[in-house]
């Protein structure tokens, strides 16, 4: 099994965004910055879909409540039935109904989520298991709970020497380390596994008085809504730098992808200042590309096209990137004007986020479920239905958006606001 600490191809450090944000594969390529010691008291906690982390079982569609209440911890916890009002996360199908039942077609949602929110850090996980079925949802469970449980153990232990943000990556790396193992002894598939550690900064960068360490392999990205800016940067960006992005390829996994050994073509060390109000959020994949510009069909104009009848926009992985994050930007800032005093907080994020991936993919999910029923039609005949197949698809060429598992862990920075979550 290859040692993920040992990576040795670097991303050229970036120092955009007036150097609040930098990334790479190198330990040293993220600043050393001391931290206030991090406090082991759990403030609350939250996994998910169907007891997320705390089921590492193969078929396990009905949980029960003791499955994530339990007098046993898991890494460290007994309740991840508890979200605090600074924290939340989902899980949820955007695939069509399978007709005549309560299922989705896609069914189990392979993703996976979990958020501990302790007195001053916070530890997000998401993992998209690649593909569909109960082996990849098994995977992204493992990744999770691996990664939790290491951090757990080696930054809440009494004896923790964690005194910096370059000490925080370097345990988050090896707790990746544990994820693989985890997965490959249970028997799971691939997984994508994007990890936040939030931390207290001793010494303040002017209003940025915290820090976000970030790990992540394959294509679950990382954002931060810069609640004064009131824009999205994303601190995972340099993953796929320069490189268009690729919808039926993760760039990288956890699992057994060759051999046990996982694909870490991309994974990608991240640190980010963040001020007190800003809010972090972890995504799979169904969330962030249905904020493409691309998956949306929306009307842009082409960086450079081969022909003026192109029917999709052309363009470059930086226009594409910029777009993406104005989405983004567009529905957070709709939540609130910037002249009303109430900040946007955690939770009114996650249900602004969900509405627009449910709204962007209706059209799509709605011409599945209605159309599949007129093309198995029995009455049909095989001329009838292959014209109604062609139908149907140059139909769906038309609409934009993704149907796909969507999963949000989110996150609000020294949040001081007192019991606003709609209950």
């Amino acid at each position: 099994m290859k040692c993920i600490d040992a990576i040795s191809t670097a991303f050229k450090r970036s120092t955009s965004n007036e150097s609040v944000l930098w990334s790479g594969k190198f330990i040293h390529d993220i600043p050393c910055f001391p931290i206030k010691p991090l406090l082991p008291v759990v403030i609350g906690a939250c996994t998910g879909p169907l007891g997320g982390l705390c089921r590492i079982q193969l078929h396990d569609d009905e949980p029960s409540q003791q499955d994530i209440i339990d007098s046993s911890l898991v890494a460290g916890i007994s309740n991840w039935d508890n979200p605090p009002d600074e924290a939340d996360g989902i899980s949820l199908s955007l695939y069509d109904r399978k007709d005549g039942t309560v299922g989705r077609h896609g069914d189990p949602i392979a993703d996976v989520y979990a958020v501990v929110v302790r007195q001053n850090n916070t530890i997000l996980a998401v993992a998209d298991g690649c593909s569909w079925g109960h082996k990849p949802r098994l995977a992204a469970r493992c990744a999770v709970r691996g990664s939790m449980e290491y951090l757990t153990q080696k930054l809440f232990n009494g004896e923790s020497m964690v005194c910096d943000t370059q000490q925080i990556i370097r345990n988050m790396l090896r707790s990746f380390d544990s994820a693989q193992k985890m997965i490959v002894e249970n028997n799971g598939t691939t997984t994508t596994l994007c990890v936040a550690v939030v931390c207290e900064l001793a010494e303040p960068k002017g209003e940025n008085g915290w820090g976000l360490c970030v790990v992540s392999v394959g294509d679950s990205p990382c954002f931060v809504w810069q609640s004064k800016a009131r824009q999205v940067i994303e601190v995972t960006s340099a993953a796929h730098e320069g490189q268009n992005r690729d919808m039926r390829d993760s760039g990288g996994c956890l699992g057994a992808n060759v051999g046990d050994d996982p694909d870490l073509d991309n994974l990608t060390c991240s640190f980010a200042l963040l001020a007190k109000g800003d809010i972090v959020f972890v995504t799979s994949d169904g969330i962030s590309d249905n904020f493409d510009p691309v998956t949306l069909l929306e009307p842009t104009t082409p960086a450079h096209s081969a022909s003026p009848h192109v029917s999709l926009p052309v363009l470059s992985p930086d226009q594409r990137q910029a777009a993406l994050l104005a989405n983004l930007t567009r529905v957070i800032q709709g939540i609130r004007s910037q002249f009303e005093n109430e900040p946007i907080c955690a939770w009114e994020v996650k249900e602004a986020i969900v509405k627009h991936v449910i709204d962007v993919t209706n059209n799509q999910r709605g011409c599945m479920e209605t159309s599949l029923k007129n093309v198995d039609n029995p009455e049909l005949s095989t001329l009838e239905r292959r014209a109604k197949e062609l139908e149907f698809k140059e139909k769906l060429k038309t609409m934009g958006g993704k149907l796909d598992h969507a999963t949000l862990a989110v996150y609000e920075v020294c949040c001081c606001h007192n019991n606003r979550r709609a209950r």
